[in-house]
């Protein structure tokens, strides 16, 4: 993956380290300089600046200092101390190539695999979306225990899975690019019906996107559904690059406003100016984006609790502007972007640097539509995982396709594969436990501070 430069996914890798011998009090690098310097850039920056409160306690630990000040609604600011800036922590999809959400109810416990990463070593053994997993490590799996199994899973070399039928997956531990587009293609010919996955926001899907739209133009595709469902954001500059070519929308139009505190300007960005912090190597213009897009004035989204951050911001820059079906579950609730300000070396002395990442903005429309801290709501409320077993991503049998084929009247939908009611469930209270659903920071530069 490239880096990002402004507005777009920063990612980090959490390598923390402890210093032998603390600096003396006041000195570069001691906990009284850097904490003293960590409330002044909180009390200029941060959204919630107002409400934090005086501290006396400047020789705490750093994190613990920050973490303190933070506000009690605030569930996205964080503090790392890097040796590494521009990498995240592991995850399922990026680390074992799968992610798997866990179901119950009252009785009963089940643990399914939601997706696997085209070509990894999961999917080349026969591992697919649907499968029932009981067991990880030769662990059992149970409702309380999933999530300390994965996270340990995550520092090991390998992860064992054992599907219910008993079969063992052994899944080396690796780096695994997932593709940003698992599948686009045609799934009715009579309306003419599109369909493509895409799995995150990054400029290496690009070329891939550009060729899926040239191919639904040719076959002139009338309703396209963009499935987000596990898309937990990315670049900014790619969902704008999405935006330009999908929607009837224009280059200067406006993509998303970002309103902060009394100390920071409020700004703006249209979808063209996004484009523009596409990350190096990559030289797209808006006009010339739009030129080969298919200008809908009306899009099916498929979302659910993982659609987070720029997929949000996807989802409510282009309702002004085109008619924006929302079928599936609520999203995540990422309403905001976040900028990172680094320790700089006269306060930081000898130690390794600490980058504050604090919430700074709150997210708009042109139509000053946001506040979706509680994630945004479909207007056709869809259980994904109403039949069972799962099926494979894009399937016309999946019943958030089979909803926006309903609504398009795609006729003799039933012959199609319609979901079966014989497999439907009763169980309730989706649990995403599954450590990639985490949402990618939107970042953006604060005011007084430089695009890097």
């Amino acid at each position: 993956m490239r880096k990002p430069q402004a507005l777009v996914l920063t990612i980090f890798s959490l390598i923390f380290s402890s210093c032998e011998k603390d600096p003396p009090l006041n000195e570069p690098g001691s906990n009284e300089t850097i904490n003293e310097w960590t409330m002044a850039q909180m009390r200029q920056y941060y959204y919630w600046n107002e409400k934090i409160t005086q501290k006396n306690d400047y020789q705490q630990a750093p994190d613990l200092f920050f973490k303190s000040l933070l506000f009690k609604d605030d569930h996205y600011s964080s503090i790392l101390q890097t040796l590494n800036s521009d990498t995240y922590g592991n995850t399922l999809t990026n680390t074992f190539g799968f992610d798997m959400v866990q179901l119950q109810n009252q009785s009963e416990t089940i643990q399914l695999v939601t997706q696997v990463v085209p070509f990894s070593e999961g999917d080349l053994m026969g591992l697919k979306r649907g499968d029932s997993i009981s067991h990880i490590n030769d662990e059992p799996i149970d409702h309380s225990n999933l999530k300390s199994l994965l996270s340990k899973s995550l520092l090991l070399p390998a992860m064992h899975l054992t599907r219910n039928d008993g079969k063992i997956f052994h899944l080396p531990s690796s780096y695994i690019s997932q593709p940003v587009l698992y599948t686009a293609k045609l799934i009715s010919s009579s309306p003419t019906v599109g369909y493509m996955f895409l799995s995150q926001f990054d400029f290496s899907g690009s070329y891939s996107l550009l060729e899926a739209i040239q191919n639904f133009k040719s076959q002139e595709v009338q309703e396209l559904i963009v499935d987000l469902r596990y898309n937990p954001g990315g670049q900014v500059a790619f969902a704008a690059f999405c935006a330009l070519l999908l929607a009837d929308i224009k280059e200067n139009d406006i993509f998303a406003k970002y309103q902060g505190n009394k100390n920071l300007k409020n700004r703006e960005d249209s979808f063209a100016a996004a484009l523009q912090r596409q990350p190096d190597g990559y030289s797209f213009t808006a006009d010339e984006v739009l030129k080969q897009g298919l200008h809908l004035k009306k899009i099916y989204m498929l979302t659910g609790p993982n659609t987070a951050s720029a997929a949000e911001m996807l989802i409510n820059g282009l309702k002004p502007y085109v008619e924006i079906i929302q079928v599936g579950d609520k999203t995540f609730g990422k309403d905001m972007a976040s900028t990172t300000i680094v320790t700089p070396e006269d306060i930081r002395g000898t130690e390794r640097a600490w980058h504050l990442i604090p919430m700074i903005y709150k997210i708009y429309n042109k139509a000053d539509q946001g506040n979706y801290n509680n994630g945004i709501i479909p207007q056709k409320v869809t259980d994904e995982f109403s039949s069972l077993p799962l099926v494979p991503i894009g399937d016309t049998k999946d019943p958030l396709i089979q909803e926006v084929l309903q609504t398009v009247n795609v006729k003799n939908i039933l012959a199609k594969g319609a979901v079966n009611n014989a497999g439907k469930t009763n169980l309730v209270l989706p649990q995403y436990i599954g450590s990639s659903y985490q949402a990618i920071p939107i970042e953006v530069s604060a005011q007084g501070k430089s695009d890097k």
